[in-house]
């Protein structure tokens, strides 16, 4: 079954749209320590990057490239797996890729979130009662699920967030949907997720002021 044919009972809508001149960007979060910062060090701290994937991804991966990329638990059984993104050629970020940068292992995550909302620009949107897809398929389009700032603006303008992400360039977005629509969703969550080339995950995600939470499979 395709999902075209499963969705044609829904209302699809773009749900991104550019914020230009609406917001002034936040500055770039600064290299740690002392020294004067240089240009390489903020080049290699602008090529940091993250993505989600299941967490079967990390283990097919060789034990010695496992144990050096940067990886960390996001929700369930996804993880969060950092990057060095040059110019579209992405590799496993390592301990060497922060000393470069001059990022502290607990400052990573800040700046990645702040590298991605210059990748993935907002606001989100959705209508009530109908599920979104994003037009533009980008790899990192998973990695929005770290922009807890869309997500808790969305929140407040759109009520209850549904949100499936079955592979790493697909976003699936429902506001206040009803129990049929996330029962038709589930479907075609499912069968984008046993088809992707990079997995995410098949669950459907509700946000709460307390950030992502798993929802039980509907019946």
């Amino acid at each position: 079954m395709s999902w075209r044919k499963v969705l044609s009972g829904f209302s699809i809508m773009l749900t991104l749209s550019a914020c230009a001149g609406q917001q002034s960007q936040p500055s770039a979060p600064s290299a740690q320590g002392s020294a004067p910062e240089n240009k390489q060090q903020a080049a290699a701290r602008a090529r940091l990057r993250a993505v989600i994937r299941d967490q079967s991804y990390l283990e097919q991966l060789p034990m010695e490239v496992r144990a050096s990329t940067l990886s960390e638990p996001f929700l369930g059984h996804m993880v969060i797996l950092y990057l060095v993104d040059d110019r579209g050629a992405a590799r496993g970020a390592q301990a060497a890729d922060l000393a470069e940068s001059g990022v502290t292992r607990e400052a990573l995550r800040a700046v990645v979130e702040w590298n991605l909302a210059q990748v993935l620009v907002g606001p989100l949107s959705c209508t009530s009662h109908s599920v979104s897809e994003p037009a533009h398929h980008d790899y990192y389009e998973s990695s929005r699920l770290l922009l807890d700032k869309q997500w808790a603006d969305l929140s407040a303008l759109g009520g209850t967030v549904v949100v499936a992400v079955p592979s790493n360039d697909t976003l699936f977005v429902a506001c206040n949907p009803t129990p049929e629509t996330i029962q038709k969703l589930s479907v075609v969550v499912q069968n984008t997720y046993l088809g992707a080339a990079r997995r995410v995950s098949p669950s459907l995600l509700t946000w709460s002021s307390e950030g992502w939470r798993e929802l039980p499979p509907p019946h």
